[in-house]
């Protein structure tokens, strides 16, 4: 009988994603997601527990990932939802430690927060690309377009 490890993760992006493509051409976008939790404790003081996951997309996904990177609405920082599969990974340090990672292969992602604040964000980051390339005569001003 065939098992099943689905996880959904709501959290932050604790760094840029990073784009990479396998040697046969094959595209994928990694970063990582940290999840929060908040609890009192039993003597009343506020504690909290980060925890933190690799997601990598692949393939359609991976597109979209790396399309809204390049217009800055996926950067660190930015909050996400993320359905996928859950892998235990483990791995040596140079110290020979064993240390282990959790990763999700994402089958699902969405931005969350308000289309505001990335349309913002992806505004401030065309402006400041733009600046360079406007007419040096121009003043931008919207109602000196003539129609």
């Amino acid at each position: 009988m065939a098992g099943l490890a689905k996880v959904t993760l709501i959290g932050n992006l604790g760094r840029d994603p990073e784009t990479r493509y396998t040697p046969s051409g094959a595209m994928n976008v990694s970063f990582s997601v940290a999840v929060s939790r908040r609890w009192n404790d039993q003597s009343g003081q506020q504690q909290e527990r980060t925890t933190w996951f690799r997601v990598t997309g692949w393939g359609r996904i991976a597109e979209t990932m790396d399309q809204l990177t390049q217009r800055g609405a996926l950067a660190k920082g930015r909050q996400v939802a993320v359905i996928g599969t859950v892998e235990l990974q483990e791995y040596q340090t140079q110290q020979g430690e064993t240390r282990h990672s959790l990763e999700v292969r994402a089958d699902e992602f969405q931005l969350l927060g308000s289309r505001q604040d990335y349309e913002s964000s992806a505004e401030r980051l065309s402006a400041n690309t733009s600046q360079d390339s406007e007419d040096p005569g121009s003043t931008g001003d919207i109602d000196d377009v003539p129609f």
